[in-house]
């Protein structure tokens, strides 16, 4: 198996990142390759990359410059899988991605490997952020940052009762993002490689893989701890995200967050839908309340479990479109 890696001025999250990935391929009962892509770094990324050792994964890696127009989260997360694929010959063998600023959990290869085996054309994993990350944010920000986890938790287990799904059964989450990305070499090879927007590139991904007839899992064993941080490399990305929920007014409106029944729906969703923080506490409440009411008194559709808020973590405890010519790409 392979993971793709793209990495764009990560000389500071990159050792912890490559050290969790290795404890992972500890774990796995096979060759791991790790292939990381730094595209256009001026930092010291490539000398982190240079001395860099992996007892348990082959770390391979390559510095690109993507040329204007391509300088992208689309095109990096591209050439990252498509050079992790090289390393790959079978269509069973996995290809995985994650983000350089993220931690994967030890048994991230083997859980996602796991669900693959069982008939999974993609596997979504969950992303958490790091606990001493949103502690830096200060607790005006962690208290948003958990009345917003405690929401979107909440959805899922109304999404999952609203439209069980026997390829994607409860517990599931709803998230799909880079930090956490597994298919097939043939998966992959079938949708033509990873599609190329300059935002939403992983979304993207797995609804090609939708679109081609497979299924996507969205397991919660299946976990990565990422950063809080909100200077990101990607505009429009979760970053930014943070640090417009950090730093708007309460009245105004939350990106992508809309009142139930509309977030079931979100596409259909209209601006009067949008919550703000002034409006979520109530949201939860109303949300908490729709769940006792599934509950009791007829069995719901699905079981329920305990659930950590999104935003918990416990790393606390622990120290199908055609590919251009490259060279229109980067330089």
């Amino acid at each position: 198996m392979a993971v793709a890696l793209p990495a764009k001025d990560e000389a500071a999250y990159l050792p912890d990142c490559l050290a969790a990935l290795d404890e992972a391929a500890a774990r796995f009962d096979g060759r791991v390759s790790v292939m990381v892509v730094a595209n256009n770094c001026r930092d010291a990324t490539l000398d982190v990359l240079g001395r860099s050792h992996l007892r348990h994964a082959e770390l391979h890696w390559a510095a690109v410059s993507l040329l204007p127009g391509h300088r992208h989260a689309g095109w990096a997360r591209r050439l990252a899988f498509d050079a992790a694929a090289a390393l790959l010959e079978e269509p069973h063998h996995l290809l995985l991605s994650t983000d350089a600023d993220t931690l994967v959990w030890p048994d991230w290869i083997v859980a996602a490997s796991r669900h693959l085996a069982r008939g999974a054309d993609a596997v979504a994993g969950r992303a958490l952020t790091r606990r001493d990350d949103r502690a830096a944010l200060g607790p005006a920000a962690m208290l948003r940052l958990n009345l917003l986890g405690r929401y979107y938790t909440a959805l899922d287990w109304l999404r999952a009762d609203r439209e069980p799904s026997a390829g994607d059964p409860w517990p599931r989450h709803y998230y799909e993002g880079g930090a956490s990305i597994a298919l097939t070499l043939g998966t992959y090879r079938l949708i033509g490689g990873a599609p190329t927007p300059a935002l939403a590139e992983d979304r993207a991904l797995f609804a090609a893989v939708r679109a081609a007839g497979g299924t996507v899992r969205h397991p919660i064993d299946v976990r990565v701890f990422t950063s809080s941080r909100l200077d990101g490399r990607a505009p429009g990305g979760m970053a930014d995200a943070f640090a417009r929920w950090i730093t708007q007014g309460e009245n105004e409106p939350l990106h992508e967050t809309y009142a139930f029944p509309a977030a079931l729906d979100p596409d259909r969703a209209t601006t009067s839908d949008q919550l703000s923080f002034a409006t979520l506490p109530a949201a939860i409440a109303r949300a908490g309340a729709l769940i006792r009411a599934r509950r009791s008194p007829a069995p719901p559709q699905v079981e329920p479990i305990q659930l950590p808020p999104l935003f918990m973590d416990r790393f606390d405890h622990l120290a199908q479109q055609s590919p251009e010519a490259l060279d229109r790409v980067v330089s």
